[in-house]
């Protein structure tokens, strides 16, 4: 049987890629993952051919027709799997936004801060205990969330501001399957073993639900 084939889209200035790239393609083994560091790709449907999509960015902006091509692959059955920053880009996009649930507002300095699995049975979440990250502590807009399920939530401690914050959601948009994960700054992070498995269920949930 083919593996089946992820499209890995990098774009940032906190990590290196060719880096990040050996990480995923050594924690996502049993795939294909082919990674690209802008989004031309999105031009035409040719990339339809793939099966998901991570996205590891930072920034980033998209033509009118780059932004639906990837939407219209989401809602066409495919994934999306979104990490840290990649609700930080493509800022003038909504219909992006609304697609992945959250907007990135704002965050404060790293520190380590407590997570709370709410919902253990859930395949990206499954096996999965409440731990221990340092990291940003992420805070979004869920103006646009729709039926965003909350698999996990931190808690920053911050008197400010003490609410928990949703920090694992996962998501259908059209027939497909989104989920984001706000942890990731730091490239280590790849190396984490908890933030790995939460990467490895995203990916096989999104592909095999």
């Amino acid at each position: 049987m083919a593996k089946k084939k992820i499209l890995l889209c990098q774009r940032g200035r906190y990590f290196k890629r060719d880096k990040t790239y050996s990480y995923f393609k050594e924690i996502l083994d049993s795939y294909v993952v082919d990674n690209y560091e802008d989004v031309e790709i999105f031009n035409n449907r040719d990339f339809f051919d793939y099966d998901t999509t991570i996205f590891f960015t930072q920034f980033g902006e998209f033509t009118e027709e780059q932004e639906k091509n990837l939407l219209d692959f989401i809602s066409s059955g495919k994934g999306f799997i979104g990490l840290h920053g990649a609700s930080a880009s493509f800022k003038e996009h909504p219909k992006y936004y609304e697609m992945i649930g959250g907007r990135f507002i704002g965050h404060k300095k790293k520190r380590n801060f407590d997570i709370k699995i709410l919902d253990k049975e859930h395949p990206i979440t499954n096996g999965i205990n409440d731990f221990i990250f340092f990291d940003e502590p992420y805070r979004h807009d869920f103006s646009k969330k729709g039926d965003m399920t909350v698999l996990a939530e931190a808690n920053y401690r911050d008197d400010e501001d003490p609410q928990p914050e949703p920090i694992i959601w996962a998501k259908s948009y059209g027939k497909g399957r989104v989920t984001f994960c706000a942890l990731g700054h730091q490239a280590r992070s790849l190396k984490n073993e908890i933030f790995l498995r939460i990467i490895q269920n995203s990916v096989k949930w999104v592909l095999e639900g």
